[in-house]
């Protein structure tokens, strides 16, 4: 990036992350969206973006699906900052910053994901939403090995796990679950305790024996199909939520094989247990089209992006028409970088007014 160059530049400030781009300041056409040839785009033109000529997922996120799941988590943990909260049972502090959960299904699930997600899931979000003020959120379903579908939801909320766990199962009892798990159990145990050898690895002897006298003190009607994960030491908790939320499902090349051998009819069951139908993730309404801080490039800016690449040229990716900062917000703080801060204040001010926190002091 030159001194010729820097009236053609502009950028958008993230938490994590600064893009400069080149732009023309009298762009002859409009931008090129059909990916096909190099004509001009005509906005009356019939060809259909490249993005949406085959746009079954088969499962898997795009590399546009993660870069926009990693941003609305990027944005949700920088809103959600440290609070102190005391545990109900015992009167302790302890810092709490964001919920990472996973719900389950109780039993077998037995209906389509479609249905999963509109009767169950969505139930749970605006509950979740009302009874625990939860205004942030974004979540990713998976299927487990057993082909049932789970959810992965991360709030910047305090939300009680024996809470959660009433709400869950409630409502994923409006079509049976928890009563097919109950006789899944009854069942099972009809003469005593019954070990599962089948689980031993993730689930030893001490647990199973435990799971049977709460299940039987509860009639079975209280199964554990909610997990809160423990972000305890985890180093850089934002970068973990987003490797964790937007893998994919790697495949072996015996596996790969293996499903190549099989017929069409074979290769749909095997897709319905192992990929999601319908949509894969999404989030609350104000964390989609985070286009963050934008302004164009003067010498101030220049400076500050210059001392940015001193501190740590590894952060840096350059290329002819754009260039990457990965840099975090509180990097800019310790650089005194005031005027990108102050760019990206001003987006955080107007995106989320009610709960906007200053990052310049």
């Amino acid at each position: 990036m030159n001194s010729e160059q820097i009236s053609y530049y502009a950028l958008n400030i993230h938490p994590s992350k600064i893009n400069v781009y080149y732009q023309l300041l009298n762009p002859r056409y409009g931008r090129n969206i059909n990916n096909v040839d190099d004509e001009p785009y005509n906005r009356t033109t019939t060809k259909q973006p490249i993005q949406f000529k085959d746009n079954y997922h088969q499962g898997r996120l795009s590399g546009i699906a993660k870069r926009k799941l990693a941003r609305s988590i990027d944005y949700l943990v920088h809103m959600s900052k440290p609070k102190k909260i005391i545990k109900p049972y015992h009167g302790k502090n302890f810092t709490f910053t964001v919920n990472f959960i996973t719900l389950t299904l109780s039993s077998k699930q037995i209906h389509t994901d479609q249905v999963i997600k509109s009767e169950l899931l969505n139930q749970f979000l605006i509950e979740m939403t009302s009874k625990w003020n939860v205004d942030k959120y974004v979540w990713k379903a998976e299927k487990q090995d057993n082909g049932n579908i789970h959810f992965h939801i991360i709030t910047g909320n305090f939300i009680p796990w024996n809470e959660l766990r009433n709400v869950w199962n409630r409502i994923q009892q409006k079509l049976g679950y928890v009563t097919r798990y109950r006789e899944n159990r009854l069942d099972w145990h009809k003469h005593g305790f019954k070990y599962d050898s089948k689980h031993s690895r993730n689930w030893p002897y001490e647990r199973q024996l435990k799971a049977y006298r709460d299940g039987m003190h509860t009639g079975w009607d209280n199964p554990n199909s909610v997990d809160i994960h423990s972000l305890k030491h985890i180093g850089n908790i934002k970068a973990y939520m987003i490797k964790y939320m937007s893998k994919n499902r790697k495949y072996s090349e015996e596996e790969k094989e293996k499903y190549n051998r099989l017929t069409e009819k074979e290769k749909y069951i095997v897709r319905s247990k192992n990929e999601i139908n319908g949509r894969l993730w999404s989030c609350s309404k104000n964390l989609v089209k985070l286009e963050g801080g934008h302004t164009e490039c003067c010498s101030v800016i220049y400076d500050e992006l210059k001392r940015i690449k001193e501190y740590n040229y590894r952060s840096v990716y350059d290329s002819d028409y754009f260039h990457v900062y990965t840099v975090d917000i509180s990097i800019l703080i310790k650089l005194n970088c005031t005027a990108l801060l102050s760019c990206f204040e001003d987006f955080i001010r107007k995106k989320f007014p009610n709960d906007y926190l200053p990052v310049i002091r």
